[in-house]
């Protein structure tokens, strides 16, 4: 009974921080996706940047973690505003297929370019964050730390600023109306080149945001991006492409997924149980928990 109970509140406690955390960094695959019908396989390196980011101001500046996190937020604002000045823009109006054979070449060599030059600036060694809160409770022969609990917290305010923000702001509300139908959006007078050029910063901010949040977690390291792009994507298609209530929800249930392979079967089966267990679901939902497909959105 012992054991069963220190691995239940293990693995609840490890649930909610990484739950918490894949739903701050798939929320904004899901926005970018949901609005542009592009998913940025450079997310992996945002996340990274974010983590990289944070470090330079906690360590050079001695700033606590948080206001590390602004700024880290605030630098992954300006750098998916310039991705789509310089990448997304000039593809604009291509149309599909190409549109999507395009930008996802294009965001490979992105993600490409930005793990190199992360490697030459910082170098290959590991590096850690500060963290916010020391000290930890012990519950059985769990070591709950009070700095993963302030991640957690952390993430969840993110997200619900966010969600104030798609449905209480006017910038938000017209996002949200080109995700729906981009071109009864454009008739009803909402510029969908500005709503591109907002969601990609904002997936940005958010994306670099959450990058922060796993470093404070995880060591950062220029080519630690990828478990968690590819858990992010597992996430949105689980949740359902374009579906923000969908990745919040089916991002806890990854984490709890996660959490509880790592801690009864073994971490290094965390990811393919993962994919494993989408594939079963998607047989049955083809457009995840909240999808719904082209002709049902329009």
């Amino acid at each position: 009974m012992g054991i069963f109970l220190n691995t239940s509140v293990a693995i609840v406690y490890t649930a909610f921080v990484l739950g918490s955390i894949f739903a701050a960094s798939s929320v904004s695959l899901s926005l970018i996706y949901g609005t542009m019908r592009f998913l940025n396989l450079a997310h992996g390196s945002f996340l990274v940047i974010g983590g990289y980011v944070a470090w330079i101001f906690a360590n050079y500046f001695g700033l606590p973690l948080y206001l590390a996190i602004l700024f880290a937020t605030g630098f992954g604002f300006a750098l998916g505003l310039f991705t789509y000045l310089i990448m997304l823009k000039p593809l604009l109006g291509i149309g599909s297929p190409k549109w999507d054979i395009a930008t996802i070449i294009a965001s490979v060599g992105l993600a490409i370019f930005l793990e190199a030059a992360i490697l030459e600036i910082f170098g290959p060694r590991l590096k850690a964050l500060p963290h916010a809160i020391q000290g930890s409770i012990i519950i059985g022969t769990t070591v709950i730390r009070y700095n993963a609990l302030f991640i957690g917290a952390v993430a969840i305010i993110i997200l619900a600023v966010t969600n104030w923000y798609l449905n209480n702001s006017r910038n938000g509300i017209a996002l949200r109306a080109v995700a729906s139908d981009v071109n009864a959006a454009y008739l009803m007078g909402i510029p969908s080149k500005k709503m591109f050029a907002s969601a990609v910063a904002i997936s940005g901010a958010l994306a670099t945001s959450a990058g922060a949040l796993l470093g404070s977690f995880y060591l950062l390291k220029p080519d630690r991006g990828l478990d968690p792009m590819m858990t992010a994507i597992v996430v949105v298609v689980f949740g359902g492409l374009g579906s923000i209530k969908g990745t919040i929800i089916a991002a806890y249930i990854v984490g709890f997924i996660q959490a509880f392979v790592a801690l009864t079967i073994g971490i290094k089966w965390s990811l393919p149980v993962l994919f494993a267990f989408m594939i079963v679901v998607l047989i049955f939902k083809p457009y995840g928990l909240y999808g719904q497909s082209e002709q049902k959105r329009i």
